[in-house]
């Protein structure tokens, strides 16, 4: 029976406790000025399985971790492709239940590694166990272990779990392996929405209305997505539970019901409605009562986004001539311009932590994607040279952007650092993939 995607998600993990120093020192300072990268070594993972089954799964589970640690900035890698403890030959192989065998950290101290992470994957029976350790070089001591038991195919999402692990131990904040992406992408004649893994791993189409659907927006708590489609002939917004799969219909006014956006609280949407002539902003709850219009002005407004303590709203006009970014009060008054160059800018999307705007404008030699201060100031091009971007996306922690680009084709989606670098294609789909949304890992309902 095919899983759906909720329970992809939780896995069906059984994380046990091995043992955990709980450590008030946090050991990296990523807000420092003089953020340094921390040197740690990723010991080669050892697998454990049958002599038939050569699944590679330590050289797997060790690649997966690297590109976990690597996107994130935080860290200098060292991935020697075999330990360098001297020891006569290898380990035992760790019974079922028990923590795998300490290793000797001095040889890993000798290259200069401060940390060390070190992994036994076992698969028996159909069951598939990761034990991961993570140490304190210099001290010589554990500050995590964890046991997490799944299926085969639950290797990545088993790494990443322990990816976040690793920084939260570190830096004392939270990563963002976990988290998951939605998008749009095309099957056959029609556009769909998808979920995959913020590293484009584990792709799940999780609509099949069969026509066109746009702008989805997964709320603050990661349990609805709203989107745009066309099912019924007009486009019209819908909402659906992404743990129960129930959808509905919120919007149905004659005209554009699109663009939607989740205020921070979760309490209300903002959108772009045509239905008394041009389109415009409004606000309304999620179940499509208590409509309030925002802006009212024979241009075109479109693309609201709020900003993260929910006392603004950035969005599209054409009041000006052409394209640009605004921003008003979140009761639609003080509406002032932010953007004044690039002949057509689109999309905004407001960082997390509320210090830039990131869009996509007609400037730079090309359709690049922006960022820039809610002020207007320090107005930044981070694409050149990636072919057509479009529609960005921030992440949960604020540190890096995903969007569209036709740069392989496409358009896929694409991932880089805040700063424009690190860039990475995500999406490896037959068609197109776009308005991608990178969305928080769901939480519990309380």
């Amino acid at each position: 029976m095919k899983k759906n995607f909720l329970i992809l998600l939780v896995l069906l993990l059984a994380p046990v406790l091995l043992s955990q120093v709980l450590w008030a020192k946090v050991y990296i300072d990523i807000r420092s000025p003089s953020f340094r990268k921390f040197p740690i070594a990723l010991a080669p993972f050892k697998a454990l399985t049958l002599p038939s089954q050569d699944m590679k799964l330590g050289e797997r589970g060790r690649e997966i971790l690297r590109e976990d640690l690597d996107i994130s900035g935080f860290f200098s890698l060292l991935t020697p492709e075999t330990s360098p403890e001297k020891t006569e030959g290898a380990p035992p192989a760790p019974e079922r239940g028990t923590a795998p065998e300490s290793p000797d950290l001095q040889p890993w101290a000798n290259l200069g590694a401060e940390a060390l992470v070190t992994g036994v994957i076992t698969y028996k029976d159909g069951s598939l166990t990761l034990e991961a350790r993570l140490y304190d070089v210099v001290k010589k001591e554990l500050i995590v272990g964890k046991r997490y038991i799944g299926e085969v195919t639950d290797l990545s999402r088993m790494v990443h779990r322990f990816a976040d692990e690793i920084v939260f131990a570190l830096t004392g904040e939270q990563g963002l392996f976990q988290t998951q992406i939605i998008f749009v992408s095309t099957v056959g004649k029609n556009k769909e929405l998808f979920l995959m893994d913020w590293d484009g791993r584990n792709v799940t189409q999780i609509t099949h209305h069969n026509s066109i659907i746009l702008s989805p927006r997964v709320s603050p708590d990661g349990t609805k997505v709203v989107f745009t489609s066309y099912k019924m002939g007009n486009p019209d917004l819908f909402i659906k539970d992404l743990r129960t799969g129930e959808e509905r219909r919120i919007s149905s006014f004659p005209g554009l019901n699109m663009s939607p956006a989740w205020s921070p609280d979760g309490k209300r949407l903002a959108l772009t409605l045509s239905k008394d002539g041009n389109p415009e902003i409004y606000t309304m709850n999620p179940d499509g009562s208590g409509l309030v219009r925002l802006t009212n002005h024979p241009a075109i407004d479109v693309s609201p986004t709020w900003s993260p303590d929910g006392q603004k709203i950035g969005f599209v006009s054409s009041r000006g001539g052409n394209p640009q970014i605004y921003i008003m009060e979140a009761n639609g008054q003080n509406v002032q311009r932010l953007t004044f160059e690039g002949t057509y800018n689109t999309h905004p999307s407001w960082s997390p932590r509320g210090d830039r705007i990131a869009f996509d404008a007609s400037l730079g030699g090309g359709r690049n994607i922006c960022t820039i201060r809610p002020d207007g100031s320090d107005l930044r091009v981070l694409s050149a040279n990636l072919g057509k971007c479009e529609i960005p996306s921030w992440s949960p922690d604020g540190r890096h952007l995903i969007f569209s680009s036709d740069r392989d084709g496409g358009p896929h989606i694409f991932l880089m650092d805040a700063e424009g670098t690190r860039i990475k294609r995500l999406t490896f789909q037959r068609g197109s993939d776009s308005y991608s949304y990178w969305i928080p890992r769901m939480r519990e309902p309380k």
